[in-house]
């Protein structure tokens, strides 16, 4: 919401009492709506007085389907009038308010051109807007995430959480889908950290979380889905901007492009990152269950992370009513470990064996996103046909050399390269019928994936292939979906959004090593409702139920197994099981005298829930223990939880936000740890908690601050680390705030943070501690350049919607992704 409108509310607030004490009284409603998108204006004012009095001010603002009512006025004559900054304002002179309702019915506006620039530069909405299905988080507003990148803004986002390898969670879950402009990315079923860290935090718009998807969405993401929505100005001219950060840990630069004339637009962006090289730690032990050593090991490794994203995209107006757009995006990224490790093993009659080794590893990623899509207007606005089609390749790389000191064992080469193809298409059309709306699609998806492996031993420089190790696997998974949702309202300020969709899968993968050739396939019938209530104008209460599935991605899925550490290891599990899940939410929110309170209840129970398992492999080297990370289906879990949202201004200019989360973790049914469940099979109580505060020195100097605590996460075998981090920020604009600079502080009084996960088992247990460099200084900068002279043509999203696997969970043990 804009300043002006804020202090333009409060003033109508405060007022509004003087109209009250009159009989009989009258009510006035009505929609505003733009005249040239038919969208709904969000926060448009509407202020109105008696034609005799007009010191008798009164008002209100539409909500986000741009609808308003407004009650206890007394009958007569009235001037009135309806107002959003960017547009003409449009007046009722002399308008007779008659006892009852007075609908005004649905009020076109207009775009202001003249004021176009005015929009663009100094446009602001409330931090938390809160819809049916979603919550919108508006990131142009943050300081402190300037010259950061995705996982920073996401770290701020209620209900989310961001750790330390930048795996995402939805109050408390990782199986969480993530898009980019309502699109998705074949590169996020390998590592979803290294793909948010290509996203500059300054192209960041807004982020949506979405905890109740319509039957619309895919039904991937058991927690729901996160969309991230970048920057673009759908108005004419040529316009850009330029920004970056320049720090002692990370450093980012990022270019956009925008140019539109007539019928034709283009939007082009480019960014990069990079990490200085930082040196971490690990500290590896491992006890049996009476709590003696049987291995111990610590390495120390220079860790480097770099990636590169650009994207390119276009729309053409075929006519009024049929419209045409296209987007090229590629993206690359990679990260290197070069470092030594030191591991003993504990043996029978106090015998300690110590094995030293050296190791290079690196991992890349690179590939590219091309989606196209066609969309059919009609004579009712609320009409569309949609038809879109994307295909995404995504190639994956992991090469390690390991020499071992003094030739106590063969010195070892391990090449994975893996290749990930998805090709999909969809089809939706919308049909108003009445107050109702009434949607209905299909979608397919055809995804191929091959991961090939060599491993190669021997000593000198001279090595041999080892057959055993050495493979080619290919997995197919195609999914067939069709779904039906249905939209009404009923009684007074009720609304209904029901719906059911339908995913058909069917697996095919090869036999390698101990894991058999296997075809499946499976039809979930998924079924989703939506019960919201208005109380008043500025507050609503929310019912949904809805039924998810998660697939197992790349990750999880491949049987290569990293041989690069001789004792911490992992390997992919191709026989996994898809996950179901059950999610009831109840949520409250209200805005009221510049206080937004957004919370929620929740409920969700997860079948054949995927997580990682740990266990002993003494096969590789007889007499020397290998701690094996594989990923099993482990049970059933279910969680409770609640999450609660504050935005407060005790005073002027000083705005406070705070977030917390609680939620339970219960693992049952599962036969991987019954000699001890009395660890882990019971419910565990965890929290995410974030405090931010924001103060307006000036019109053009901001200070913020923000305070991050996370629990350890539960594991059905342990817990991962706990994580907090504080942050301070100043942003001071300049040349009529077309540019800025900024300092960004991370842990000023901390130059380490360590992370600590554990794992019981019934034979033994492990822990793991890594230490990572954390404080950091940096500097930002932003430009934005170029001017609009056209009218405002905002568009409505659309285009094909995928991304629909489990992705990478974080696992500090490994130290395979360290390094933030």
């Amino acid at each position: 919401m804009k300043l002006k409108q804020v202090i333009t509310l409060f003033f109508f607030t405060a007022l509004s009492y003087s109209a009250l004490a009159q009989a009989p009284k009258t009510s006035i409603s009505g929609k505003v709506i733009d005249s040239t998108t038919q969208e709904a204006i969000y926060y448009a004012t509407i202020s109105l007085h008696p034609v005799a009095d007009a010191s008798k001010l009164n008002g209100t603002i539409a909500d986000e389907k741009g609808s308003f009512s407004l009650d206890n006025l007394s009958p007569g004559k009235y001037n009135i009038a309806i107002s959003f900054l960017g547009y003409k304002t449009k007046t009722f002179t002399d308008y007779i308010l008659k006892p009852g309702d007075n609908n005004l019915g649905t009020i076109l506006v207009e775009v202001n051109e003249n004021e176009l620039d005015e929009v663009v530069i100094q446009g602001e909405r409330p931090i938390i807007e809160n819809k049916i299905d979603r919550l919108v988080f508006n990131a142009e507003r943050d300081v402190t995430s300037s010259g950061g990148d995705a996982t920073d803004v996401l770290r701020k986002v209620p209900m989310l959480s961001v750790d330390i390898d930048g795996s995402v969670s939805m109050r408390g879950d990782q199986n969480v889908k993530i898009l980019i402009n309502g699109k998705s990315s074949a590169a996020m079923g390998n590592n979803v950290g290294d793909v948010l860290r290509t996203i500059p935090a300054d192209q960041i718009k807004s982020v949506e979380v979405i905890t109740s998807p319509s039957a619309k969405h895919d039904a991937e993401g058991t927690s729901g889905i996160i969309n991230i929505i970048t920057k673009k100005k759908d108005i004419g001219g040529i316009n850009g901007s330029i920004s970056g950060g320049v720090g002692t840990r990370h450093n980012n630069g990022n270019a956009s492009l925008n140019a539109r004339k007539g019928k034709l637009g283009i939007v082009t962006n480019l960014g990069g990152n990079y990490m200085w090289p930082q040196i971490t730690t690990n500290e590896f032990e491992q006890f049996t269950i009476a709590g003696d050593p049987t291995v111990r090991q610590y390495s120390e490794n220079e860790t480097t992370r770099s990636g590169l994203r650009g994207s390119i995209g276009l729309d053409y107006d075929l006519t009024d009513k049929d419209l045409l757009s296209t987007t090229f995006s590629a993206n690359g990224f990679e990260m290197g470990m070069d470092g030594s490790t030191s591991s003993e093993f504990f043996l029978p009659n106090n015998v300690i064996t110590s094995l030293l080794s050296n190791r290079n590893q690196t991992t890349s990623s690179d590939g590219f996103d091309w989606s196209a899509d066609y969309t059919r207007k009609f004579e009712d606005p609320k009409r569309e046909l949609t038809i879109a089609g994307q295909f995404s390749r995504n190639n994956g790389d992991t090469d390690y050399t390991t020499l071992y000191v003094e030739g106590m064992r063969l010195d070892e080469i391990g090449e994975n390269n893996s290749h990930n193809d998805e090709l999909a298409f969809q089809a939706d059309y919308v049909q108003p019928i009445g107050k109702t709306t009434l949607e209905f699609g299909a979608k397919t998806i055809f995804r191929d994936i091959t991961s090939t492996s060599l491993i190669k031993e021997g000593t000198n420089g001279n090595y041999v292939l080892v057959d055993d190790s050495s493979y080619e696997f290919n997995y197919n998974q195609d999914v067939m979906a069709g779904y039906v949702s249905y939209g009404f309202e009923f009684a007074e300020k009720y609304e209904v959004k029901t719906g059911v969709r339908m995913e058909h899968t069917i697996l095919n993968g090869d036999a390698v090593g101990d894991f058999e050739a296997f075809k499946n396939d499976y039809t979930n019938v998924l079924p989703s409702v939506i019960l919201s209530k208005q109380l008043g104008q500025m507050s609503n209460l929310k019912l949904s139920y809805n039924q998810r599935i998660q697939r197992p991605s790349l990750f999880f899925l491949n049987p290569f197994r990293n041989t690069a550490d001789p004792i911490i290891q992992q390997q992919g599990n191709p026989e996994l099981k898809p996950e179901l899940s059950h999610n009831v939410e109840l949520g409250y929110s209200t805005f009221k005298k510049g206080t937004i309170i957004n919370a929620s209840i929740f409920y969700r129970r997860t079948n054949d829930v995927i997580e990682s398992l740990s266990q002993i492999d003494s096969t590789t080297s007889p007499g020397q223990q290998i701690s094996l990370t594989t990923f099993d289906n482990i049970g059933t879990n279910e969680s409770f939880g609640t999450n609660l949202f504050v935005s407060y201004s005790p005073i002027k200019n000083l705005t406070l936000r705070s977030n917390i989360s609680l939620f339970t973790y219960e693992a049952k049914g599962n036969s991987f740890n019954e000699e001890i469940s009395t660890q882990t099979d019971k419910m565990h109580l965890m929290y995410r908690a974030f405090i931010n505060g924001s103060y307006k020195i000036s019109n053009t100097f901001i200070a913020e601050t923000f305070l991050m605590l996370n629990s350890s996460q539960r594991t059905f075998q342990g817990t991962s680390p706990s994580m907090s981090m504080w942050t301070i920020g100043f942003k001071k604009e300049l040349w009529d705030k077309t540019a800025s600079i900024g300092l960004n502080i991370t842990d000023p009084f901390w130059e380490n943070t360590y992370f600590k996960t554990e794992v019981f088992t019934p034979d033994y247990t492990q822990t793991n501690r890594m230490k990572l460099p954390f404080r950091s200084f940096g500097l930002t900068f932003s430009y934005n350049f170029g001017k609009a002279d056209s009218k405002n043509k905002t568009r409505r999203e659309r285009g094909i919607k995928m991304d629909d696997q489990k992705k990478e969970e974080s696992n500090p043990a490994l130290g395979q992704n360290s390094g933030a």
